[in-house]
């Protein structure tokens, strides 16, 4: 990161920046301090930030629009969003800002870009037309650390570029590429912008690795037959994302496209040789409804897990790298808090901040975990060399605590598991791992177990999900405690 700061303003104060950070999902200035959440609602894989980060005010409605800007926009079809945190506005030496971002949305039926010029303030970019600083029916939106921003302006049928000024803390209009139908686009870290041309049924790739303070393009179009190769069948793209292994912030040591086609129909993980590695439909998955579903926007977190929107469900789903299902998740607990047509999504990976656009507004989440024993009760067994295993599933890399407890609620043994990662896993540990040595006959006594899952980023700090399950010994197990 850039350790230059144009800008040095005096930090807002906490209730206002919250404020605003809730109208478009802005992120707050404080830092996590501690206290863990236990239990939880029925959905764990994302999690509402704690109150200390938001003052509880975790959603953008209509309401807390007009609340800042007044009758100078309102919410009307807002599609893609993207957040950042430009070099220009990281100091190094401030860690109390860490997880303060610029978000921007596009709010597509006014043709406008809506963000957050500082954390006590909102603004509006653009509005419906054809010139300068204006779009139709925009769509996805894409910015770079360097100050690079990004939009499909898809009825206008270009690409639009437009920088970060630091100074005034605006954005400046400073061309476009000319494309087909642009629906989305991606960024990678080597300076390509990648766009889903929904016409062309293909994905472009620009050039542009100047600095976003720069005032001039460096390509006016695409590079002749620069496209990233795909499969003979792929039709209507809409929606896309790009996995770079140079992204210090991107786990997966890879150079993947994951490509949302047939207008929402499939979702594909494509390498750079335009091979399938893997490929799922709606149809393929389980929903709340019997409706049928359609993807519309996806991301990418640190571990390379996918997030996938659908607006017709209502959810949004999440898979693993190989496009595994792993959760659908519809919202982080009562039906008030349900997602309400999500549209686009931004995950900051950096720390595990999750955006998501919604038919009127948007709400911010922190990455969460949650996981099911694959078993009912959980069945305790000895593996290989290990003293005691049992399996989960899990929807989020997680640091496993487990507890055995006695009938009578007594703690028997604890043992720190150490991390797991996401999908089926086996926990286990060897003798010498317990927490301390149990006391002899303590697995005669223990009839449940406590899990505990924490995440390992994000919420790490203050959210924790814990279940009390019914354990079965397996016939054969005698604990190595029990031999000694």
């Amino acid at each position: 990161m850039i350790a230059l700061r144009l800008d040095r303003r005096p930090a807002p104060s906490r209730r206002r920046g919250f404020a605003i950070a809730v109208v478009l999902s802005i992120v707050a200035a404080s830092q996590l301090n501690g206290q863990s959440e236990v239990g939880g609602p029925p959905h764990t894989t994302l999690v509402y930030p704690p109150f200390a980060h938001t003052l509880g005010i975790h959603r953008a409605r209509s309401m807390h629009l007009k609340l800042f800007l007044g009758d100078r926009t309102r919410f009307d079809d807002p599609q893609g969003v993207t957040a950042v945190k430009f070099a220009s506005d990281d100091d190094p030496e401030v860690k109390g800002d860490d997880f303060q971002l610029t978000l921007f949305g596009v709010n597509s039926g006014r043709g406008e870009i809506l963000y957050n010029s500082t954390m006590q303030t909102l603004a509006v970019y653009g509005g419906e037309g054809e010139g300068e600083a204006k779009f139709r029916s925009p769509r996805g939106i894409e910015a770079t650390v360097d100050g690079r921003i990004y939009v499909a302006d898809t009825g206008n049928r270009r690409v639009a570029r437009l920088r970060w000024d630091p100074i005034g803390r605006s954005l400046a209009w400073v061309g476009t590429w000319p494309a087909g139908e642009p629906y989305d686009l991606a960024a990678d870290a080597r300076g390509h912008l990648f766009v889903a041309d929904h016409e062309s049924g293909a994905v472009l790739r620009f050039a542009d690795s100047t600095a976003g303070a720069d005032t001039a393009l460096l390509f006016p179009s695409p590079i002749e037959g620069d496209r990233w190769p795909l499969p003979p069948d792929a039709h209507s793209p809409i929606a896309l994302a790009v996995g770079d292994s140079l992204d210090p912030w991107y786990n997966p040591k890879e150079y993947r496209l994951y490509l949302i086609d047939l207008n929402g129909g499939r979702l594909r993980a494509i390498d750079a040789t335009g091979e399938v590695l893997a490929e799922t439909t709606p149809d393929a998955l389980d929903r709340p409804t019997d409706e049928p579903g359609r993807f519309g926007y996806v991301e990418l977190d640190f571990y390379g897990n996918i997030y996938v929107s659908d607006q017709l469900t209502g959810v949004l789903y999440k898979f693993d790298s190989q496009l595994r299902p792993l959760v659908t998740f519809s919202g982080p607990g009562p039906d008030e808090d349900a997602l309400d047509e999500p549209r686009g999504v931004a995950i900051w990976r950096r720390f595990g901040q999750v955006f998501v656009a919604e038919r009127e507004g948007a709400q911010y989440f922190f990455v969460g975990t949650d996981f099911e024993p694959r078993s009912g009760p959980i069945e305790v067994r000895r593996e290989g060399d290990r003293d005691i295993a049992f399996d989960l599933f899990l929807t989020e890399a997680a640091l496993i605590t487990a507890a055995f407890v006695s009938a009578e609620g007594d703690t028997l043994a604890i043992v720190d598991a150490g991390v797991h990662g996401i999908g089926a896993q086996t926990v286990s540990w060897a003798p010498d791992e317990w927490r301390s040595p149990p006391k002899d006959g303590w697995y005669e006594r223990a009839v449940r177990v406590l899990v505990e899952a924490r995440p390992t980023y994000s919420s790490r700090r203050r959210f924790s999900r814990i279940r009390d399950l019914e354990l079965a010994w397996a016939d054969d197990l005698t604990p190595h405690s029990e031999d000694q």
